[in-house]
């Protein structure tokens, strides 16, 4: 398909088929329960998943084979965040994986993640270990919702002399360009508005490149 020829109904289109796709999958999935309490484990990419619904920024999911990623692109969805996407971090999917080998060559992890979607959030989503599967039910929707609508909306961009100092540490260890600097301080803003903090703290801006560096 070339997606340079695509006009925007036919984008708009496509856009509509994959998230009529991600619903059929999760309903059949959770059977009228909730996707994110369905979802085993896993409570980083739902933290980073609240992140980027709370100040609307796109987030890619990276993980093997029924991980819960297409769950998660379900639970955002529901939360009203629809910029998702999911990709395999190589050809087979179990690159890293400690329950299952990758023969993928390094040439073809390269260019597999080559190819992923630029998203402001990159988060690892794994296959839990079985205990997960009978714990207790992790974070669902609804708590989701209440730290959401529960959020401060300061806009101040504005970094603390610790919080600078480790932006220029991170910049210089993953050469970061400028774009991406700017993407780090605009999410760690969400984390701080998550936290009801007016500033932007050195933990905040921590937990941002985090969410960058994965892709690195």
């Amino acid at each position: 398909m070339n997606l340079i020829s695509i006009n925007d109904s036919k984008l708009a289109a496509l856009h509509r088929q994959a998230a009529n796709e991600i619903a059929r999958r999760t309903n059949s999935a959770v059977k009228g329960h909730d996707a994110a309490t369905i979802i085993c484990g896993n409570e980083m990419a739902k933290r980073a998943l609240l992140v980027a619904v709370a100040g609307n920024h796109t987030i890619l999911f990276v993980g093997p084979p029924n991980c819960g990623k297409t769950m998660l692109r379900a639970v955002a969805l529901e939360l009203g965040l629809g910029s998702t996407f999911e990709a395999r971090p190589c050809p087979c999917g179990y690159h890293g994986s400690p329950v299952r080998a990758c023969n993928c060559t390094a040439v073809k992890i390269e260019r597999c993640r080559a190819g992923w979607p630029v998203a402001d959030i990159t988060i690892e989503v794994v296959q839990p270990p079985q205990r997960e599967f009978n714990g207790r039910p992790g974070t669902g929707v609804a708590e989701m919702k209440a730290q959401i609508e529960a959020k401060t909306n300061f806009d101040s961009l504005e970094l603390t002399d610790d919080s600078s100092r480790l932006l220029r540490a991170a910049a210089s260890e993953y050469a970061l360009d400028a774009d991406t600097r700017n993407r780090i301080v605009a999410i760690a803003r969400t984390i701080a508005n998550l936290d009801h903090n007016e500033r932007i703290d050195a933990r905040h801006l921590c937990e941002a490149i985090n969410y960058r560096t994965f892709r690195r």
